[in-house]
């Protein structure tokens, strides 16, 4: 491999670097115990499991919800979703 195709390689991966640190800080304040807050920033409950950085559940309601993965984030501090109460609510089984 020369040296043009390596630099390529490297200045490609970069910006695929640092999209993903930011997921990886993100799952280490994401935790079972952990409140969630609704994309309005009101309570929705505790959150009970994670899997693998695909889903949490939480206790909604008396029921248990499985919200994905793709839709949280922290912010300041709390753990938040992009769902509103009425999306949630839907997602009961």
């Amino acid at each position: 491999m020369n040296s043009a195709t390596l630099a390529l390689a490297l200045l490609t991966a970069a910006p695929a670097l640092l999209v993903a640190a930011p997921a990886v800080a993100q799952s280490a304040e994401i935790a079972p115990d952990k409140t969630l807050y609704d994309a309005e920033g009101k309570r929705v409950g505790v959150i009970n499991r994670i899997a693998e950085q695909q889903w949490v559940r939480v206790i909604y309601r008396d029921h248990f919800v499985t919200i994905g993965w793709d839709t949280l984030a922290v912010k300041d501090g709390k753990v938040t979703t992009s769902l509103s109460r009425k999306e949630i609510a839907r997602l009961k089984s």
